[in-house]
Parts: structure tokens; C-alpha cells; sequence
């Protein structure tokens, strides 16, 4: 399930990274995320999180749990706090009164899926850790404090001359 979320979240963030973030001229020209910096890093972040998610949903271990979900957290949270510091400042561009009618500006929906992307990523630290397993069934094989079983009795026996 967190994986699932992961994935979810990271596409969010993918998404709104492409979305335009600010309209001019009343909506006739869109001004999309990926043009600037912080569009692409958003973008490699959305990445960076499907792949995380697919990873965990594939069973391969990326370390404790406690970890990932403390990374999960992070991720969103930074996330989140971008997409609302950029939502502010696009706020005060569209928000200005006088130096800017000409463009009628106002703001698009980009940065908002990107923040509902990164509240996601956060939120997914709030699951249970019992549901981040990796989904490997454990075995006797695959278990951490299993012991290795003892092959001395299995050598072949000594040839005489």
C-alpha cells in the first residue's frame, strides 16, 4: 500500500511539474513549470519518488522501514513546502495592482497538483509500519536471523590409495 502511494504521489508531482503553473493574457498563454529550474527539479523529484515506489512494490529492499518512512516524510514535506513557497510568489505576481494589467495574470493549476503530490508523499509516513513490508514473503531463506544450515556432513568421504 505505501508503495502504491509513493507511486501516486511522485506521478502528482510529475504532473503538476508540466502543468502550467501561471497563465498571461487571461489564460491565452500558459507559463508550464518545466521552463525554469525549479520545474525540472520538481520533476526529478515526482522520478526519483516513482521509482522509489516501484522498487518497494517489487519487493527490493531499500533499507528498514523506520528509514523509508522517514524519508517518505521528508520528501513530502520538502515537496509541499516548495509548491506553497512557489504558490506564493506566483500569488503576489498575479495579485498586483497597476504594473501588470496589461497581462492579466493569474494562477494555474500546476502548483497545485504538485502540492497535493507532496501532502501525499507525507501523508504515506503516517501508515502503520507493519503495511511496509517489502512484499517478499518471508521464508527460511530469505530471513535475516535464519542460520546456515551445516554442509560439513555432506562432504564426499576421502579416497584411499
Amino acid at each position: 500500500m505505501p508503495a502504491l502511494l509513493i507511486v501516486l504521489g511522485g506521478l502528482g508531482i510529475g504532473i503538476g511539474a508540466s502543468l502550467p503553473w501561471m497563465y498571461y493574457f487571461a489564460g491565452l498563454v500558459p507559463l508550464r513549470g518545466l521552463i525554469g529550474l525549479n520545474g525540472r527539479l520538481l520533476l526529478a523529484a515526482g522520478a526519483l519518488c516513482v521509482a522509489l515506489g516501484v522498487m518497494l512494490g517489487r519487493g527490493i529492499r531499500l533499507g528498514p522501514p523506520t528509514l523509508l518512512r522517514r524519508v517518505t516524510a521528508a520528501l513530502g514535506v520538502v515537496i509541499t513546502c516548495v509548491a506553497v513557497w512557489l504558490l506564493i510568489g506566483v500569488w503576489e505576481l498575479a495579485h498586483t495592482r497597476g504594473e501588470s494589467a496589461m497581462l492579466v495574470l493569474r494562477p494555474g493549476p500546476g502548483l497545485f497538483v504538485v502540492g497535493v503530490g507532496g501532502v501525499l508523499l507525507a501523508l504515506t509516513a503516517c501508515i502503520p509500519e507493519r503495511y511496509w513490508s517489502t512484499g517478499v514473503p518471508l521464508t527460511h531463506e530469505n530471513r535475516a536471523d535464519a542460520e546456515s544450515p551445516d554442509l560439513s556432513d555432506l562432504d564426499p568421504p576421502p579416497i584411499t590409495p
